[in-house]
């Protein structure tokens, strides 16, 4: 078990007591990781059997999350006793039951960030809709991780996030991942995945399936876009998105990016200044992994899916004039939404 002794090694000269903790948190999760059946198989099928038991907007913390999903927890504490039992292998000292289901946990959340994460986007930034009217999200930049959502059937809990709106799903990406994908439900033959449920994916770039299917009417402006971990801040890398940046931001359209690390969220902020982003919301993301990683690069830096998250909005200057855009006054947004509610209610949604 090459990770047991790598996991032993875990440490380096001068840590902080947060960094300490997140050490020895990984340094359980890679043993977890090693035995066999960690998560459970079941774990797609319950997901799709299961209904949150709260609204989306109640569900704020991925302590919230479990609390609704006591049948992963059920089973999880089953597998916390196997891994008990197999620990005595190990000639690392057993940190307990509570610790390993603790790891499973976090293992969990690390394969369920990407979905609830875009479920809790499109519950608070997206426009309201009349019951049963349905929402389309654009994927962006989508890898491996996306497409597997998919295919493993995790993307169920988008739909729990959202149980009153179908989800329009559509995946844009150059990656090798979403080739297939784009073959088996291409934006001229989508394919129902789920009652609740439309795919479409796209091989390529977004900015050139936008003028190719959206400003030819084939498909219809998303309600919202979505880059899990659009690496902007790598080098060579903002080059490609800058066109999809320019184009999102001139056709005002909202967008979420979420980032791995502090320090990819601050370059990644940096990036997006200088395209005057007017921003909705920019730190913590609640639903990041809490499965923490060490860098390859640099061994006081970590790291976790979804970590931090950046939501913007068009630009806070208009690049016509050089001329900076008001927002609306809040109390005129508040009354507006109010009068789109009372319209809801007299239409008896």
């Amino acid at each position: 078990m090459s990770l047991v002794k790598k996991a032993k090694r875990l440490n380096i000269p001068v840590a902080s007591p947060a960094l300490k903790e997140d050490l020895e948190r990984e340094r359980i999760d890679q043993i977890v990781e090693c035995f066999p059946h960690t998560l459970p198989k079941d774990l797609p099928d319950i997901l799709q059997k299961s209904k949150w038991s709260k609204p989306a907007k109640e569900v704020e913390t991925w302590e919230t999350w479990w609390e609704i999903h006591e049948k992963i927890l059920k089973s999880l504490k089953k597998q916390t006793k196997h891994i008990r039992a197999w620990w005595e292998f190990c000639e690392i000292p057993c940190p307990g039951e509570e610790e390993i289901l603790n790891s499973l946990k976090r293992l969990v959340s690390g394969v369920l960030s990407h979905p609830i994460t875009i479920g809790m986007a499109v519950v608070n930034y997206t426009p309201k809709r009349k019951k049963n009217y349905p929402k389309s999200v654009h994927l962006v930049g989508t890898d491996r991780p996306e497409a597997t959502m998919i295919y493993a059937g995790f993307y169920h809990e988008i739909l729990a996030a959202n149980p009153l709106h179908p989800i329009k799903l559509t995946l844009v990406s150059p990656d090798d991942a979403n080739q297939q994908l784009s073959k088996d439900c291409s934006p001229d033959s989508p394919m129902l995945i789920n009652p609740k449920c439309k795919l479409t994916a796209w091989y390529g770039l977004y900015h050139d399936f936008w003028e190719k299917y959206i400003t030819a009417q084939i498909v219809e402006q998303p309600d919202l876009v979505v880059g899990i971990h659009p690496g902007l801040h790598a080098d060579g890398i903002y080059e490609f998105w800058e066109p999809t940046l320019e184009l999102l931001l001139d056709m005002n359209i909202k967008t979420v990016f979420t980032v791995l690390s502090k320090e990819e969220y601050v370059q990644t902020l940096e990036k997006l200044d200088g395209l005057f982003c007017k921003y909705i919301y920019k730190g913590l993301n609640p639903f990041g992994s809490k499965h923490v990683k060490q860098t390859h690069h640099d061994a006081k830096i970590m790291w976790s899916s979804n970590q931090y998250m950046v939501v913007f909005k068009g630009r806070t200057i208009d690049l016509k004039t050089l001329t900076l855009i008001e927002d609306p006054v809040e109390d005129d947004l508040d009354k507006a939404e109010k009068e789109f509610e009372k319209l809801l209610e007299a239409n008896g949604e």
